[in-house]
């Protein structure tokens, strides 16, 4: 009777946690919320927006600005397996950016899958001045 009472708490409260939802506007907060941990050396955040839904499923919103070194970005573009994207001003229509998320022509925007549809998590670089944006959604 015991286990039963437990696992009926355990179930309780993962219900309970799944019915709040997580946001921010704190980029050391957004950056964490994202990435599970601080941001390494070879970032400095600048701004940065996160909300989480309230669903058990992973359902989230990213938006950052930072500055980063061009080695740290090469690798985070191998490691996700992102591509130059060709399409390049679709992506902006899918959700309503913050005023501050404002790259001009001088960006490279990459993509993990621009043929996909569902698809919109895009991944800015300025070349010159090492500045970053980063708007990525997942279920949403």
């Amino acid at each position: 009777m015991n286990l039963i009472k437990k696992v009926s708490l355990i179930g309780i409260v993962f219900l309970l946690l799944g019915c709040f939802s997580t946001e921010t506007k704190n980029p050391e907060k957004a950056y964490k919320y994202w990435a599970g941990s601080k941001p390494p050396k070879e970032i400095k955040l600048i701004k940065g927006e996160y909300y989480q839904s309230p669903h058990f499923t992973l359902e989230y919103e990213l938006f950052l600005k930072f500055k980063s070194d061009k080695k740290w970005f090469n690798e985070f573009v191998e490691y996700n397996g992102l591509k130059i994207d060709t399409v390049r001003n679709e992506w902006k229509g899918w959700t309503k950016l913050p005023e501050w998320f404002n790259p001009d022509h001088n960006y490279l925007i990459y993509a993990k899958n621009q043929t996909d549809e569902f698809e919109r998590s895009r991944y800015l670089r300025n070349p010159k001045t090492g500045t970053c944006y980063i708007y990525e959604t997942v279920g949403m």
